[in-house]
């Protein structure tokens, strides 16, 4: 195949990935999907290898690695047939991340033969389970996180197998907006067939199938080559997760061994898994390990299972990172996942001190408020009674070698962005009374971390379910090199008359009222570099921008302020004595 022919149809891939999203959100029930984009499509080879991904949500993409082929072959490959569909979330018989998260996987067919699969994955509001929002991490084990279904045919022959529909859409607390979720995936996978046979009608089959084939081979050839400038050794590095409630802080531990173009991840020494949906299934474990080596390599390299291929992962079974039969993994997919990738970053940070970032908010952070609608003309015009909102809350990342940390995101292995205030407040009975950057969130350093955004929200349900799910409440994120750490999720429930409720990161279901307000706030990141080393003209910057306080300025910058106004002198003055007392400090220490 020629240069030109290959790189068209490799680039035409991903456009198709691309294309299977959007159609996907276009008609998606799920506010989560259509607007904060919580959704993934993927396009595999015919042997089941990922081979081109839309950019998307990296949790979902890496575990559908797995996902998918567990989906095939229970199903059974010898009984696929044009227009299948088949339909999965379980993370222990379908290789799935967590229950809210769906796959639809689709054959591609021409005449009898396979010769690509496609996928789609979407959060979907509900799923079933003990809590409203099917988000909470206060579970026994996974049969209280939502519906578990394993693979089975939701489409064949492009009809619906309406039986099975209705049997996973009615055990949700929405069924009609479900429907319309498995609609829209199903458009995705039916978008993706259609262009690759488009494809194939215009450059034949064999070229599809070199194309796939010789991705494959360069990516992998490239992330290897990124491996050896690695310098070869052993780094042992540790951290925690922190628990569902009270308890001990629980500890994650990994020795990542570089020799020549492979790198090996051993998590062993990691706790057991816990009761509380913190636990990891194998595939996110896979997901974040992968996550974090192509955050430390060439970022250039296209994104495919030939990038993993010179990745070893040893997971202990019935460990956190690997959790056994029936372990609950909610919050594992989007709490525990960043907190390995942070933990991973920060043992090679000696070896490859320009290539990561200080520890970040690692948190969807959700919200989630579950109740009926009081609203009469809402509930005719939307024909649903029960409403359920998820918002995801965005925090602070970690400061970079060479820049700051980014401000208000979803960091790592979560893309979902929060909802637009005016969609909330269209679709449930909330009010968005606040939502603003949170100055000295944070962490000083050279190079700042970044600040977390506030919301805060007026209940307008007569009576309702309030669930938030969070990280880093008890522990802010660390810096690196000298960078301060960051700040610490918080969230509180005011209501008239009583003291306000103080919410954990990881907080067990509430009930709020018409009238409460609920605040959520993530971590902010941590520092990268010495404050000292920050120019006084950038904090002084910070802090008229809103970031930084001008307290925080003089006190952990040393840059002093004057009517609003940079004094330089006095700044040259203040930031002497800080090095003085911190040379003193580190005398007296070593003494």
């Amino acid at each position: 195949m020629d240069k030109i022919t290959y790189e068209v149809m490799r680039s035409a891939l991903y456009a198709v990935a691309r294309e299977m999203k959007v159609a996907m959100m276009r008609t998606a029930a799920s506010p989560i999907i259509h607007a904060g984009g919580d959704a993934s499509a993927a396009i595999f080879d015919a042997n089941m290898s990922l081979v081109a991904q839309g950019n998307d949500i990296p949790t979902m993409l890496g575990s559908a690695v797995i996902s998918t082929k567990q989906s095939v072959e229970a199903i059974g490959r010898e009984t696929l047939r044009p227009g299948d569909v088949i339909l999965s979330n379980d993370a222990y018989l379908g290789g799935g991340n967590h229950q809210p998260d769906v796959q639809l996987t689709r054959p591609v067919f021409l005449g009898d033969e396979i010769i690509a699969f496609v996928m789609t994955r979407g959060h979907w509001s509900d799923i079933g389970g003990q809590s409203p929002g099917s988000f909470t991490p206060d579970t026994w084990d996974i049969f209280a996180e939502g519906v578990r279904i394993p693979p089975v045919f939701v489409y064949r022959n492009d009809e619906p197998v309406r039986d099975v529909i209705k049997l996973i859409v009615h055990n949700t607390r929405d069924p009609e907006a479900r429907t319309l979720d498995i609609n829209a995936q199903y458009a995705g996978t039916y978008i993706g067939e259609k262009r690759i046979l488009e494809l194939v009608a215009k450059y034949g089959s064999e070229a599809l199938r070199d194309t796939m084939a010789q991705s494959l081979t360069y990516s992998e050839r490239l992330m290897r080559a990124q491996i050896t400038e690695i310098p070869d050794g052993t780094y042992v590095g540790s951290d925690f997760i922190e628990p569902v409630g009270d308890g001990p802080l629980i500890p994650l531990k990994v020795a990542i061994t570089v020799k020549g173009d492979e790198i090996t991840f051993d998590y062993t020494g990691t706790a057991a898994q816990v009761t509380g949906g913190i636990n990891c299934p194998l595939a996110v474990t896979c997901n974040s390990t992968w996550f974090a080596v192509k955050a430390i390599t060439d970022l250039r390299i296209p994104i495919n299972q030939g990038c993993y291929r010179p990745v070893n992962i040893i997971a202990p079974e019935g460990t956190l990172v690997n959790c056994s039969y029936p372990a609950s993994v909610v919050s594992g997919n989007t709490e525990t996942s960043p907190r390995i990738i942070d933990l991973l970053l920060r043992t090679l940070s000696d070896a490859l001190p320009n290539r990561v970032i200080a520890q970040s908010n690692c948190a969807a952070c959700c919200g989630i408020f579950s109740g009926n609608d009081p609203v009469p003309e809402r509930r005719k015009s939307m024909r649903r009674t029960y409403v359920s909102t998820i918002d995801v809350h965005a925090g602070g990342m970690g400061a970079r070698p060479d820049k700051d940390g980014v401000s208000a995101i979803r960091v790592l292995v979560g893309n979902a962005g929060s909802q637009p205030v005016e969609l909330i407040e269209h679709n449930s009975p909330l009010t968005i009374e606040e939502w603003t950057l949170v100055t000295d969130t944070g962490g000083a350093g050279r190079w700042r971390g970044g600040c977390a955004a506030r919301r805060t929200y007026r209940i307008g349900f007569d009576e309702a379910t309030c669930t938030v799910i969070g990280e880093r409440g008890r522990v802010a994120p660390k810096g690196l090199f000298g960078g301060l750490p960051g700040s610490v999720f918080r969230g509180v429930i005011e209501r008239d008359g009583v003291a306000p409720e103080v919410l954990a990161a990881k907080s067990r279901q509430a009930l709020v009222h018409a009238g409460d307000r609920v605040m959520i706030q993530p971590a902010g990141g941590g520092g990268y570099g010495d404050p000292l080393a920050r120019p006084a003209e950038s904090v002084h910057g910070d802090v008229l921008d809103g970031y930084v306080s001008e307290t925080s300025a003089y006190e952990l910058y040393g840059v002093v302020l004057d009517g609003g106004a940079l004094d330089v002198s006095s700044t040259e003055q203040r930031r002497r004595q800080l090095r003085d007392a911190s040379a003193a400090l580190a005398s007296a220490e070593q003494a």
